[in-house]
């Protein structure tokens, strides 16, 4: 069969046209999944923020392992217990040390983020009493919710840990991730975020993190190309976090729970917070509590534009959180020293939050870090005056 100029010129109209559509049937694609264009400057920071790394894994004592630094040695074990420590004073022996505990957003105060300063919470309070004595030891981890944090507090107290101060920043995942994880996996409320799932990503090795962080360092520019990648992403996904792999059998009797869910999820918090207090107590450590903010949250904060646009879309923790997050209460915390700062911004027009799920830019966390240190002061300033005192 010869090929004539006119077939020739036909099959290429009929190529660059399939081949056209393909490009704009991708292009939409990708948006509507990732709610952004691929000739967007933002596309660029989320390509950077599916970038793979070895993750949590599970802990045989407190559900997760998130820590990316030491810390703290003993003579039981060697363990990466805190994901920050702020650095130590010029007199270690004067050091208050300054234990956080809660999920992401408590992490996020001492990890850099989005130009959010490391060590920040500790660097306000050595500004703010003028010193260098404060050290946080941040033992937060993303995803972790109680009773994770109070097994974690007695791990380290097990190890020999002993802090001057405990802060404690949650509220938001105890009720998204039993709801929005949890119940579609017929989870116990009490267990770990998808903790089946977990189980089986705790054992992958990362094979496809290589490919799957070049591809994401590299934008083509070229929409079919950018959605065959993000194919390849979405199944490292996938492999990595177990959701290939949803082991069950957690539950037998998990009609039982559905039954008292939401209340099943309250208590869990409150009797979790309450044995924190307990333990501080008896410890004569100060201890704080503050439950946080969430846009999901009706009448928490009057969302500027951008935060209408692009951060209340994500409705598997929006939802609950607009459904029961008003259903904590405070008055039920022993704890003398709580706030409550799910209204934290009930006056603050500006931009605060950085995404869908509940984190928050640079500003949100300087003012949660200054408030934080603000409704704590009164007792900070009796632990400041003794340690420096200390001979």
């Amino acid at each position: 069969m010869s090929w004539t100029k006119a077939d020739k010129i036909l099959v290429f109209v009929v190529f660059a046209v399939l081949f056209s559509a393909l490009n704009v049937a991708s292009y939409f694609i990708i948006k509507s999944i990732l709610n952004v264009s691929i000739y967007e400057e933002k596309y660029d920071q989320e390509n950077k923020r599916f970038m793979k790394k070895l993750g949590s894994k599970v802990h045989p004592f407190y559900g997760l392992a998130d820590g990316n630094v030491v810390g703290f040695k003993s003579d039981i074990s060697v363990e990466r217990s805190f994901v920050s420590v702020s650095p130590q004073p010029n007199n270690a022996s004067k050091s208050i040390k300054v234990l956080v505990l809660g999920g992401s957003v408590a992490h996020h105060l001492s990890a850099p983020r989005l130009n959010i300063p490391p060590y920040q919470l500790a660097t306000k309070l050595n500004e703010y009493y003028n010193t260098d004595m404060f050290v946080v030891y941040n033992a937060a981890f993303g995803g972790g919710k109680q009773p994770q944090q109070f097994f974690k507090l007695m791990y380290l107290d097990f190890l020999g840990f002993k802090p001057d101060v405990i802060i404690n920043y949650d509220g938001f995942n105890e009720i998204a991730l039993p709801f929005g994880e949890n119940l579609e996996e017929e989870l116990n409320a009490i267990y770990p975020r998808k903790f089946n799932k977990l189980v089986s990503s705790s054992s992958y090795d990362g094979a496809c993190f290589d490919v799957n962080n070049y591809l994401l360092s590299k934008n083509t520019y070229l929409p079919i190309l950018e959605l065959a990648k993000w194919v390849y992403v979405r199944h490292c996904h996938n492999v990595s976090t177990g959701m290939n792999n949803s082991l069950s059998g957690w539950s037998p009797d998990f009609q039982e729970e559905k039954q008292k869910y939401m209340q099943r999820t309250i208590n869990v918090w409150e009797k979790s917070s309450n044995k924190i207090y307990d333990f501080a107590a008896d410890s004569k450590i100060p201890y704080f509590h503050f439950v946080q903010p969430n846009q999901y949250l009706e009448g928490s904060k009057p969302l500027s534009i951008i935060e209408k646009a692009e951060f209340t879309s994500y409705q598997l923790y929006g939802e609950p959180i607009a459904r029961f997050y008003a259903k904590l209460d405070v008055t039920k915390l022993k704890a003398s020293a709580k706030f409550d700062h799910r209204y934290l911004f009930k006056a603050e027009n500006r931009t605060v939050y950085s995404d869908n799920c509940c984190h928050f830019n640079q500003l949100g966390m300087d003012l949660i870090s200054s408030a934080i240190i603000k409704d704590a002061s009164d007792v900070l300033d009796k632990v400041f005056l003794t340690k420096s005192n200390e001979q």
